[in-house]
């Protein structure tokens, strides 16, 4: 256990034992012991990292006077994540060895004449000029890989030291300083790397139900630290769940209809679903169509659908269209697209289809899509979702699909999705046609029946 002697303002001398060991987990002993200059802690979420990293910051600054830095990837970060977080900075550095504190730059000086700071890396040649002994950088897959470049050449100047710590996002620079870590060909550097079903932090029914709300790509990054790809597949389990057939309204039954509008050259896609059993019923796709005509068609397949309450994508040049149909009297419920709330809807779509919540029907087109859509993962973390760029994919039919799951209910219970007979399919189709044989709107035939 290290202990230091304070010198106090009536100068009284003033031991203080730290870390106490005691308090820490296993995992977070064995990298505060460990003596490699540079180390790199990718572990789960709610692992304890920044609590780690503070430690070791605190236990630092008392054996050797100095300034000592944690870098997040931005400045509110930095004071949402740790100052103002009552379990966080003020929790661990015991409040005998604090001589002041500067909120104004997130600064607490000890009465030894070292100092912790808290930066962001929004810019990071804002970290030029300083002369830090020790550096953590948190969630460092998030931060902008020149914030190391530019502190590196100081914290080598003084002898100093760093930690790289977080979740992985994507083989950025993060997995990079990993793997210098683990390929033991740098005497500097080591890493670590701690999932949730291995740590026994997080509660095995916590985790299950977690699993049950997120994506298998996002709980796997997330929980068991894995570094995904650039790119990869979202939908799994598609053809499972492509068990429905195309239904008229039934009486009683409210339904809901996702639309994502035509943007350049993709098309107008429409989506019904009866909200009492979670299957679609209806599928349209056009394309090169006025406004006077999509409007009237999507007027009259809600309409039709028992006034089927409709979700449209009202991003961008769709918010006057909104507008508009809003007129008709229909029940509208726009929803516009960034890059969370489409993160939302996608994921929400993935899990239903991967816990067999819902059945679409088996078109060729939809099952295409659904294969082809798929993330990106940029350099900074971020996900885009969406078909290929640079191939003639389209999205259009997925992104109603999401719409329509938007207003659903998970009001099934361990469901299970039943192959009809061919009679009864059969009687299916003809009742369908039967009920669309006046109108020149609905095509039994777009789906393949």
């Amino acid at each position: 256990m290290f202990q230091s002697n304070l010198t106090l303002p009536a100068g009284i001398s003033l031991e203080i034992e730290y870390p106490r060991w005691e308090q820490l987990m296993p995992h977070q002993q064995e990298v505060i012991r460990d003596p490699h200059k540079f180390k790199v802690l990718v572990w789960h979420r709610r692992a304890r990292k920044t609590t780690t990293a503070l430690t070791e910051l605190v236990k630092q600054a008392l054996y050797r006077v100095g300034a000592y830095w944690i870098i997040f990837p931005t400045y509110g970060e930095a004071k949402d994540a740790v100052w103002r977080d009552p379990d966080m900075l003020f929790r661990i550095i015991p409040k005998e060895i604090i001589s002041r504190t500067n909120e104004s730059e997130l600064i607490v000086y000890f009465k030894n004449g070292s100092y912790i700071q808290l930066k962001g890396a929004d810019d990071p040649d804002a970290l030029r000029g300083a002369g830090p002994k020790g550096i953590v950088f948190d969630e460092f897959g998030k931060v902008k890989y020149e914030a190391w470049e530019i502190v590196e050449k100081i914290v080598r100047a003084n002898d100093g030291w760093a930690w790289f710590i977080g979740t992985p996002v994507g083989k950025n620079h993060l997995y990079d300083l990993y793997e210098l870590g683990q390929n033991g060909e740098d005497d500097e550097w080591k890493s670590w790397l701690l999932k949730s079903s291995v740590s026994g932090i997080i509660p095995a029914d916590q985790l299950e139900k977690s699993r049950r709300t997120s994506s298998q790509a996002h709980f796997n990054q997330e929980w068991e630290c894995e570094f995904l790809e650039g790119e990869g597949q979202v939908f799994r389990g598609v053809r499972e769940v492509a068990k429905a057939i195309p239904l008229g309204p039934l009486p009683g039954h409210e339904y809901v209809m996702g639309v994502d509008l035509a943007k350049e050259r993709d098309y107008t896609a429409i989506t019904v679903y009866d909200r009492e059993t979670n299957k679609q019923v209806f599928q349209d796709r056009f394309q090169k169509f006025e406004w006077p005509f999509q409007k009237a068609k999507m007027i009259s397949i809600s309409r039709h659908y028992n006034k089927a309450v409709i979700v449209i994508d009202a991003t961008g040049l769709g918010s006057p269209i909104v507008d508009d149909l809003a007129r008709s009297g229909l029940a509208i419920q726009p929803v516009k697209f960034t890059s969370t709330s489409k993160k939302a809807l996608i994921e929400k779509l993935s899990i239903w289809i991967e816990r067999r919540l819902i059945a679409i029907l088996p078109i060729e087109e939809s099952l295409k899509e659904f294969d082809n859509f798929g993330y990106t993962i940029g350099p900074t973390g971020i996900i885009r979702y969406g078909a290929p760029e640079g191939r003639d994919l389209h999205d259009d039919i997925v992104i109603s699909h999401a719409l329509s799951i938007h207003e659903l209910q998970e009001h099934l219970k361990d469901p299970t999705i039943k192959e009809l007979s061919l009679i009864k399919r059969e009687y299916q189709k003809r009742f369908l046609q039967q009920s669309y044989e006046n109108s020149d709107e609905f095509d039994t035939e777009q789906w393949g029946a």
